[in-house]
């Protein structure tokens, strides 16, 4: 990903022991606390058999799954960061193996959903033709495939990617032969992909720009709207990193703290997605809060509660008019997280 300077440069870079527990135990929290809030969005779509009937809740899901395991290598590049040792190659090469793959499928499962977007807004029948029954499950396999593919190059003796504590961050190992070009994969999946998702999305702000002229929606067309700003923040958040991490010289100096930050981009990549969950998508927190109050009310109350939760997640509807002004159809569209 980054090419790091050579570690003589490190006596001048500002890295101390205080900054090495700090920055140590930063990753540490920071990783865990984005596992945790991403465990209770997973949790809530995988429980929900309403939502997990949905080709693109099952891309989230996965994408989730995907974005979640990160978490772990990045929990455990804290440890090696407090304690500036990586205890063994093999390890720091394992770590490595679970943290790159999972990004590269993350950003390819992102394209996938961006298109499955565009798709059902577009035509039942080309969504039925890409996406219905079980040919969903195609584009996920072909994501686990690339996932494998990377895993394995990682995993042979002649590609490595792996983090340096000295400088709170991740390298190829650019003295392996074809770590140079897993490196060029790597980023031109990720960086021309996120910039694919951008395209679909453009489309599909086009596309509603001209449905608000068709339809008269109100409750829907908002909904619409905060799905997009949700993709929106997402989309440029993974471009700003994704073109920074493979290209950073050409804005961040080369020093320590560069390196620091976009490490700490990366991390909180995890995080970018839940806090646009719970912001934009409120029946995911007022689901998990219910049911923690739940045991606390009487029967009357759960049975209010219960009915009031069913109405709040029910699918939102656009109603389209006939000539003569007559309602004519409703149509249902999930607001998407």
């Amino acid at each position: 990903m980054m090419s790091l300077p050579d570690e003589s440069e490190i006596s001048l870079s500002g890295r101390t022991a205080q900054t090495d527990w700090i920055i140590g135990i930063a990753i540490m929290i920071v990783s865990l606390s984005c596992a945790v809030a991403y465990y209770l969005i997973l949790s809530t779509i995988y429980k929900d058999k309403e939502l997990f009937r949905m080709a693109s809740y099952k891309f989230m899901f996965f994408l989730g799954v995907f974005d979640v395991c990160q978490c772990f290598p990045h929990f455990v590049t804290g440890i090696f960061t407090v304690n500036q040792s990586v205890f063994h190659p093999l390890l720091a090469k394992a770590m490595g193996v679970i943290a790159t793959p999972c990004y590269v499928t993350f950003t390819l499962l992102t394209i996938f959903l961006s298109f499955n977007r565009f798709i059902q807004l577009s035509s039942s029948n080309l969504e039925m033709f890409f996406f219905g029954g079980k040919r969903w499950m195609i584009w996920i396999v072909i994501a686990c495939s690339i996932w494998i593919l990377f895993v394995s190059a990682l995993s042979s003796p002649w590609a490595t990617i792996r983090y340096i504590p000295d400088w709170y961050s991740w390298g190829y190992d650019t003295d392996l032969p074809f770590s140079k070009y897993v490196q060029k994969v790597e980023m031109c999946i990720e960086i021309g992909g996120i910039f694919v998702s951008a395209f679909f999305y453009l489309l599909i702000i086009h596309k509603l720009l001209k449905t608000k002229k068709q339809y008269l929606i109100s409750k829907s067309y908002n909904a619409e709207i905060k799905v997009l700003i949700q993709a929106t923040v997402i989309t440029v958040y993974c471009t700003v990193l994704n073109v920074l991490w493979h290209n950073y010289t050409w804005i961040l100096p080369p020093h320590l703290w560069s390196y620091t930050a976009l490490n700490f981009m990366w991390i909180c990549n995890s995080a970018v997605h839940p806090i646009i969950y719970f912001i934009v998508n409120k029946w995911v927190y007022r689901n998990k809060f219910s049911q923690f109050l739940y045991y606390f009310q009487s029967d009357s109350t759960q049975n209010w509660n219960k009915a009031i939760w069913n109405c709040s997640r029910s699918c939102f509807s656009i109603r389209t008019e006939t000539e003569n002004g007559k309602s004519d159809t409703y149509r249902s569209y999930p607001c998407l997280c």
